[in-house]
Order: structure tokens, then C-alpha cells, then sequence
């Protein structure tokens, strides 16, 4: 039967690991805003940039070749930038797990000063969004950085669609407004949908020790 730890080392460990998941939630969270502010800054160059090949009344061959190469491009960096972003939030959700089961400790050394902690020490869903001030029914993930970043790219790629229908095939714009809409929201689907799966399995991967009553 293996020997108690020391308490004493086991608080120091547990501190020094608690400050290290802290750091690591932070960065997490500098990463999703960094990502997504580049991809806003890279749309709104690219509209300020169509805007002045737009400009004449007669656009031209050069805002179609310009948008048909640019908005691709700038979708796939959407998708890219949405994969990470949710990535981060999985990251940033396991962090917060461990957290709580190190603050379960704290709590336990407090005994009757249990009262002192105000965020919870459970390490579940309820436990980790509760700290952070976030229902967790009925909320999922449709108010994140990713979500942001999902809106905004399908209607870039349901765009992209339109125009090639409008100017490449020639198709009336009656055609292509509703094809291009219909794009874009089932872009919206299958990333949210992604979304949805990825921190399923994350969150399902952890076992929780301490659940919420």
C-alpha cells in the first residue's frame, strides 16, 4: 500500500499546478481573440478592397476574378480560424475542469471555512460554466468566438457561391441571391454541427470525480 503524501507538498504541487492551469486558460483565451481578430481584419480588408474595384458602375472582369480568387480564400481561412477557435474553447473547458477538482481540495482543507470559496468545486459542465457566470442549458455554444467567426465566413462562402452563379455561369440574380443563402446557412449548420460533436467528445472524455449534486 503505497505511503500518504506529505500535505504540505501536496498543497505546494497543487498550487503551483493550479497557477499553471490559470496561465494556460488565459492563453487560450488570448489565442480565440487573436485568431479571430485576424480574420476580421483580413474581411475587412478584403471588402475595403472590393469596394474600390467597385466603385464604377461597370465593375469588369477585375472584381470578379478578384472576388472569385479572394473570398475562397478568405473562406477557407474562416473554416481554419473556426476549427482552432473551437479547439481553444475544448482546451480552455478541461483546464477548467482541473481547476475545480484542485479548488474540491482546497475546500476539503477548509472544512467548516468552505463558505470563504464562492466558485464551485465540482468538475462538470454545471461546476465549470457556473464559475464563469454561464448558463449551461439551452446555451451550448452559440455565443463564443466561433460562432462569430461560423456566421460571418458562411456568409462569405454563400457570397462566393452567388457571385460565381451571377457572373461565371450568367445566371439571373434571382437565381443566385437564394442559392448562395442557401449556401450559407448550410455552412452555418455543418460548423456549428462540428462544433457541437468536438466538445461533446472533449467534455465526454473526462471523467468527473467531484459531479455537481
Amino acid at each position: 500500500m503505497a505511503d500518504e503524501p506529505d500535505r504540505a507538498e501536496l498543497l505546494s504541487a497543487l498550487t503551483t499546478e493550479h497557477f499553471t492551469l490559470q496561465g494556460a486558460r488565459a492563453q487560450t483565451a488570448g489565442e480565440s481573440a487573436s485568431r479571430t481578430s485576424l480574420f476580421m481584419l483580413s474581411v475587412s480588408s478584403t471588402l475595403v478592397a472590393l469596394g474600390f474595384l467597385g466603385q464604377g458602375s461597370r465593375p469588369g472582369h477585375t472584381f470578379e476574378v478578384f472576388a472569385l480568387i479572394v473570398l475562397p480564400t478568405l473562406y477557407l481561412l474562416g473554416v481554419v480560424t473556426f476549427v482552432r477557435v473551437v479547439e481553444c474553447g475544448a482546451e480552455d473547458y478541461r483546464y477548467g475542469v482541473a481547476i475545480n477538482r484542485i479548488r474540491h481540495y482546497y475546500k476539503d482543507l477548509a472544512g467548516e471555512q468552505e463558505r470563504l470559496f464562492l466558485l464551485s468545486g465540482h468538475d462538470d459542465g454545471p461546476g465549470v460554466f457556473g464559475n464563469m457566470a454561464v448558463p449551461v442549458e439551452g446555451r451550448r455554444q452559440f455565443f463564443s468566438f466561433a460562432s462569430v467567426v461560423a456566421v460571418i465566413d458562411s456568409v462569405i462562402g454563400g457570397s462566393t457561391v452567388a457571385i460565381a452563379i451571377a457572373t461565371v455561369l450568367d445566371g439571373p440574380l434571382a437565381v443566385a441571391a437564394p442559392v448562395g443563402g442557401l449556401v450559407g446557412l448550410v455552412s452555418l449548420v455543418l460548423l456549428l454541427r462540428h462544433a457541437g460533436r468536438l466538445l461533446e467528445r472533449r467534455a465526454g472524455s473526462t471523467e468527473s470525480i467531484f459531479p455537481t449534486p
